[in-house]
């Protein structure tokens, strides 16, 4: 997964979740989550299951942009 894939984030309510997570997807595949179920000062991630490796801009541009959407909501 280089930076020209296909970036997707998705702000979502999820029944396992009491607040709101952001889901990452590269090219319609999923990547992780963040949740903030200890607040917005302690975001965790989710990896997703099967995923090896992953180009670490691309998933430092991911996770940036899905903290700034999720506090944003």
């Amino acid at each position: 997964m280089g930076n020209a894939h296909l970036l997707e984030i998705v702000i979502a309510s999820d029944i396992d979740y009491e607040n709101l997570i952001a889901e990452i997807y590269c090219n319609d595949q999923y990547v992780a989550l963040l949740q903030q179920e200890d607040g917005k000062e302690e975001l965790k991630e989710v990896l997703g299951n099967g995923l090896k490796t992953i180009n670490l801009d691309w998933f430092q541009h991911a996770l940036s942009g899905a903290k700034e959407r999720l506090l944003n909501e």
